[in-house]
């Protein structure tokens, strides 16, 4: 083997994957024309789109390059180097462009959910096409798969342009364009550029750097309006809610305390671990089957305070959108507060959720979990004099951290023994007997109850619970290997013990009753709005859910985020989309079911209720 021919071959592989990369990212970039987002770029949109473009196809073509081109060549076999290129290449570009379609017709991108549908056996029944469409779609297949093979033979004339400086012209555009685009992302999005946010989610698995927690802890402002003063307007891509709202302001307005406990497992809501909040629960509607939106705090809070999944924040974020329950409160001069054992600012909600109120409380005093829990209940019950006297109608946030940290001193971690000293992640394991480590949690979550009966307590002392709503229920759940897959914790699956917590409902007047049909995380907006705050509108007008007490089936319970979600069918069956776009079916103890068919008349339905507050 010729050491000329080598570099020949070298030189014509760099030339073939430099203009196969150009075709690549013109592909991506065509994802931007005929989406709504184009209404929303300016100058420094467009020049993050470009850069990302062409950033993100020179990842994906880097891989056929240095997998199986570039070692042919060096083994003397560049025309067969080339013929793999080829084929990827064409099999990338064919790829997108029914990516393409796919994410126009169902706002995310081609995933197991997609493949199932239409490889199922009811798919030939389902989509029927018409014969002049496989025509149209052969016919631009083709001519992808001709530009493909065209850029090959173009690259074998006109290797002898790959000078070094023409090599060194294209990888430093291409590591100019991948450096750029992850820097002015973690920029952008922390400063909430809309152009920035909304174009990133067009490309097909795409996911550029952030760094929100380093820029916070080196004191960088996230943006200039803080306090709530920003505009209110929905972008041009939302529409939200989805008609004109209609309300009825002449109501007496209650006071209502939403109470979240951080991790709370179910099996830790007992009259031996938690007295107080379980005889509240017993005097109250009690949902026995209440899941929320996701298995971490975000998605959750999120789902929870707007009535719609996690799956918008990328959208609503930029577009500064507030959640609606916000907006009517406010409406009718609620005093609006939150007292939180962990900060606000991550997760962000004081910029997504809280971003009208000026001078939320982004935080708590205290050196330990224990001391802030301990501390915002004492900040709350201090308050309740001065609503009383005021007569004005409040809503108190309080969120308690500690059953999530599980940090007691020994003092502490009592009554339940044997416990853990702390939460020795170390020594977790499929084998392991939990009772002491789930002592430990459930002496944390004593602690909580007793501060909870302080508040709810308090409430009445301070005569406001004759007009006071109280919620009290967690973000998600908190795992402790209870389908022995030696799962722990949170934020690994979407099975009930990591997403089914305790609901709680009290009001003046309630009748107490504990229900057993699935209720979501989705229900309280509405279940609030149309109950207590005097809005008229069906709830398909402003969420995903429906009043609490309606026993209307939730089939198709969207959880996660746009990156890794789940459906929840009958049975508790969970359909889930992995990161890396695969999809798994488990059953309710994450045992896998073979052979699963997702129905896609059903799917396509569920979809379009998904995206019905995106502008089509």
């Amino acid at each position: 083997m010729k050491r000329g021919s080598v570099r020949r071959d070298l030189k014509i592989a760099f030339v073939h994957f430099a203009m196969s990369t150009l075709l690549v990212a013109a592909l991506l970039a065509l994802y931007m024309f005929g989406s709504n987002v184009r209404g929303s770029m300016d100058v420094y949109g467009w020049l993050f789109f470009v850069a990302s473009c062409i950033s993100h196809a020179t990842c994906l073509l880097a891989v056929p390059l240095l997998l199986f081109y570039l070692p042919l060549v060096l083994l003397g076999r560049g025309k067969w180097g080339g013929v793999m290129m080829t084929l990827a290449v064409s099999l990338l570009a064919i790829a997108l462009f029914v990516d393409m379609q796919v994410y126009a017709l169902y706002k995310f991108h081609v995933n197991g959910f997609v493949i199932n549908m239409f490889l199922g056996p009811a798919s030939d029944e389902i989509f029927v096409f018409d014969k002049m469409l496989y025509l149209k779609e052969g016919s631009i297949f083709l001519l992808l798969i001709a530009a493909c093979v065209g850029i090959a033979l173009a690259a074998r004339r006109w290797w002898a342009i790959c000078s070094k400086t023409f090599v060194w012209c294209v990888v430093g555009l291409m590591l100019t364009c991948t450096a750029y685009a992850h820097v002015w992302h973690i920029y952008a999005s922390f400063k909430q550029l809309p152009s920035t946010m909304k174009c990133t989610r067009l490309l097909p698995y795409y996911f550029p750097m952030t760094a929100y927690s380093l820029l916070n802890n080196m004191g960088v402002e996230q943006w200039e309006m803080l306090n709530g003063q920003w505009s209110m307007a929905n972008g041009d891509d939302i529409v939200y809610p989805l008609h004109p709202m209609d309300v009825n302001d002449s109501i007496e307005c209650p006071n209502i305390v939403l109470i979240l406990i951080d991790s709370w497992n179910k099996r830790a809501l007992t009259q031996e671990c938690m007295p107080c909040t379980y005889s509240l629960a017993q005097s109250s509607q009690w949902f026995q089957n209440h899941r929320s939106c996701s298995n971490g705090t975000r998605g959750s809070v999120f789902g929870l305070m707007f009535g719609i999944p996690t799956y918008y924040w990328e959208l609503f974020e930029p577009n500064h959108i507030s959640p609606l329950l916000m907006d009517r409160m406010l409406e009718l001069g609620y005093d609006i507060q939150a007292y939180t054992g962990a900060t606000l600012t991550d997760p962000p909600f004081h910029r997504v959720i809280f971003h009208r109120i000026p001078d939320i409380r982004l935080d708590t005093n205290g050196d330990t979990p224990f001391d802030r829990d301990r501390q915002l209940a004492h900040d709350f019950i201090e308050s309740l004099p001065q609503h009383a006297a005021d007569g004005r109608p409040f809503f108190s946030f309080l969120f308690f951290d500690l059953a999530h940290s599980m940090s007691l001193s020994k003092e502490q971690n009592g009554p339940f023994k044997p416990a853990w000293d702390y939460a020795d992640y170390t020594r977790l394991n499929n084998e392991l007997d939990a009772t002491p480590f789930f002592n430990l949690y459930r002496n944390c979550c004593h602690h909580v109850d007793g501060w909870i009966g302080e508040v709810v307590a308090a409430i009445k002392t301070a005569g406001l619970d004759e007009n006071t709503v109280i919620i009290v229920s967690g973000d998600h759940a908190q795992e402790f290997n209870e389908n022995k897959k030696n799962y722990w914790g949170h934020n690994g699956n979407f099975s009930v013990w990591q997403t089914g917590i305790p609901m709680i409902l009290n009001y003046p007047g309630v009748t107490p009753q504990q229900y057993f049909h699935r209720t979501t995380h989705y229900d309280v907006v509405p279940t609030l709005m149309n109950g207590f705050l005097g809005v008229r509108n069906p709830s398909e007008d402003y969420s995903m859910g429906h009043l609490l007490t309606d026993t209307i089936s939730r089939t198709w319970h969207f959880m996660g985020s746009e990156r890794n979600y789940a459906f929840i069918m009958e049975g508790d069956t969970i359909l889930e989309k992995m990161p890396d776009g695969a999809m798994e079916v488990t059953d309710a103890q994450l045992n896998p079911v073979n052979g699963y068919a997702i129905n896609p008349q059903q799917f396509t339905e569920a979809i379009q209720r998904l995206n019905r507050f995106m502008k089509k």
